[in-house]
């Protein structure tokens, strides 16, 4: 079926992703009807949250799991659920019984317990071998108990070495106070670059359960860019900042050129794009980026000749940036 307007956008988004790809997730407050239909074709995975399915008859899981299947969304547990199977020892029986009722992709996560590598892997091993996708989740759930950077980037690293599907970065449903998120749920952007810089993009998924994160990590890292923890209220909103339907990101997808050296540098090019001739100290605060970071950004921009430095006739110790014609 035709998609509206389509003779003037074609916003279709044919599964399957291989990028781009949202996770939601699923509170189980309302069976999943036509407003879900609408725009199924732009989940890729729905995460019954928590332990939410212990709480459930067996037969209302299965039909819950079999509607999302029928719209072609895969079902994923909570890692919690998983956790929570790992104390009892119980594990293996729980991948087993998630797969019989049709969930398709299984989720490991530590957000409360520690679970050892050859668990990890046996567990990694069995889903693999009931046909299930496997997602590794990082980070902790209990703000007071955050692990660092470099235990993150660890952490990543160890799980990109199984064979999995994809690394979800913590954010819980509040999206504050844990992994790349600060108390007030504003992004610690070096967080960011350090993971997208040593793992890139692909295989890297960002819980983001506020608008404004989501937001901002495409504005900074591209449409592409795997998103988690969406409410089913924010899906259709996303997909318009995803294609560049909606003001944040208005036309900035088309007109960005590639551009080397990591997310910093995009970020940069996008502001002084949005923004025309700037001076350094604007584009720090718009963006929040240290003045290190945005001077090693422009000078990569420079050197790519994507931008231009001129001085401020004004004050010719002020610089300004502009897009190179």
């Amino acid at each position: 079926m035709p998609k509206f307007l389509q003779d003037i956008i074609d916003a279709s988004r044919p599964k399957p992703h291989v990028d781009g790809i949202t996770m939601v997730l699923d509170r189980i407050s309302k069976f999943p009807g036509m407003e879900v239909e609408a725009i199924a074709q732009y989940i890729d995975v729905a995460k019954i949250g928590w332990g939410i399915p212990f709480i459930m008859e067996s037969a209302s899981v299965k039909k819950w799991v079999d509607r999302w299947k029928s719209m072609g969304v895969s079902v994923s547990n909570g890692g919690t659920l998983l956790e929570y199977c790992v104390t009892k020892g119980k594990q293996d029986n729980c991948i087993r019984k998630l797969a019989s009722e049709g969930f398709g992709t299984l989720e490991i996560s530590e957000g409360v317990i520690e679970i050892s590598r050859a668990e990890k892997k046996s567990m990694v091993g069995l889903a693999r071998s009931l046909g299930m996708r496997v997602h590794v989740e990082v980070g902790k759930k209990d703000s007071r108990n955050q692990l660092t950077l470099n235990a993150t980037l660890d952490r990543i690293r160890a799980a990109l070495d199984m064979d999995i599907d994809m690394v979800i970065v913590e954010g819980r449903e509040s999206g504050k106070g844990v992994a790349i998120y600060d108390e007030s749920g504003n992004i610690k952007w070096d967080w960011v670059d350090a993971i997208v810089s040593e793992f890139g993009l692909k295989g890297i998924m960002f819980e983001a359960p506020q608008e404004v994160q989501q937001t901002s990590l495409i504005m900074r890292l591209g449409k592409d860019v795997n998103l988690g923890n969406i409410a089913l209220a924010s899906v259709a909103a996303l997909e318009t900042q995803r294609q560049s339907l909606r003001g944040d990101t208005f036309g900035i997808h088309p007109v960005q050129p590639e551009i080397m050296g990591g997310p910093s540098p995009r970020f940069v090019y996008y502001i002084i794009s949005s923004h025309g001739t700037i001076d350094q100290d604007r584009i720090m605060k718009l963006t929040g980026l240290n003045r290190r970071t945005t001077q090693n950004s422009l000078s990569s921009l420079i050197r790519q000749g994507l931008i231009r430095e001129t001085r401020d006739m004004t004050d010719l110790r002020r610089k300004l940036y502009s897009i190179s014609s």
